[in-house]
C-alpha cells in the first residue's frame, strides 16, 4: 500500500498512487516536463485535501508532497518528493447503497497533484520539481 504525506501530514489507507513524468506529446519534448501523481484513497470526514484543492492562488496552495511506492514484498521501492505541489484535480466519488458488488471499493477520493518549479524564473535542472530516492531491493528467497 503506497504512502502519502502532504506538508508532513500522513494519510493512511492509500488505495493506489501513480507517479507520472510527461515530456509532452508534441513532436518536440517540453522544456519543463509535467510531473504529477495520481492518488486514490478512501473518502472520510477529513476535509484537508478538499480544502487544499479549493485554496486560492497564494502560499496556501503550495505544499510539499511525499509519495512512497512499495513492491510486492512490501519493501520500499522509491520515495518521490514534489517540493512545490498543488492540486490540479480533485474528485470525490460516492457509490449508492444498491451499487455494491464484491469488487466495489466504496466512496473514494482521487487527486491529481502536480509539481512546479520551486522558484519562478529558474531553469529546470532535473531535481527542482520532483526528487526520487531509491528504496530497497526486493528480498528473494534462497
Amino acid at each position: 500500500m503506497p504512502g502519502l504525506k502532504v506538508q508532513g501530514k500522513k494519510f493512511n489507507r492509500v488505495n493506489s498512487a501513480t507517479v507520472q513524468v510527461t515530456h509532452g506529446d508534441a513532436k518536440e519534448a517540453m522544456q519543463i516536463p509535467i510531473m504529477q501523481a495520481i492518488i486514490n484513497l478512501p473518502a472520510d470526514h477529513d476535509a484537508f485535501l478538499a480544502e487544499w484543492a479549493l485554496a486560492p492562488q497564494g502560499p496556501t496552495r503550495w505544499k510539499t508532497v511525499e509519495i512512497e511506492t512499495y513492491d510486492r514484498s512490501r519493501q520500499l521501492n522509491h520515495t518521490w518528493t514534489l517540493q512545490k505541489a498543488y492540486v490540479h484535480g480533485y474528485k470525490e466519488v460516492e457509490f449508492n447503497a444498491e451499487s455494491g458488488s464484491e469488487t466495489d471499493q466504496g466512496t473514494y477520493r482521487e487527486l491529481i497533484i502536480r509539481g512546479t518549479l520551486i522558484h519562478a524564473n529558474t531553469d529546470y535542472d532535473g531535481k527542482n520539481i520532483l526528487d526520487v530516492k531509491a528504496g530497497q531491493a526486493e528480498k528473494l528467497p534462497g
